[in-house]
C-alpha cells in the first residue's frame, strides 16, 4: 500500500532525534576538548543551557533539541 505524502508528513512528527543522557553529554563534549559556552555558540543558546542539559534539570525541546542532538554527535565523532 502506498502512503500519502501527508500520512509521510505525519510520520516524521513522530521521529525523535537521539540524545545520550546527560553525564554522557558531558563526557563526549570534554573528550571533544570543547566549553560548554564552545556548544553553546554553535546551538545557538546560553552556557547555561547546555549546563542544565548536561546535569538533567533541562532538556532541549522543539528545533533545539535537534540542534543539540546534531551536535552531541558531531562532538562524539571528533572524540
Amino acid at each position: 500500500m502506498t502512503s500519502t505524502v501527508a500520512e509521510r508528513i505525519r510520520s516524521l512528527r513522530n521521529v525523535r532525534p537521539e540524545l545520550p543522557e546527560p553525564p554522557e553529554r558531558k563526557a563526549i563534549r570534554e573528550a571533544a576538548g570543547l566549553t560548554q559556552a564552545q556548544v553553546a555558540s554553535a546551538v545557538g543558546v546560553t552556557a547555561q543551557a547546555v549546563a542544565l542539559w548536561e546535569s538533567g534539570r533541562r532538556t532541549p525541546r522543539g528545533a533545539l533539541l535537534g540542534q543539540y542532538a546534531e551536535a552531541v554527535q558531531t562532538m562524539r565523532e571528533l572524540a
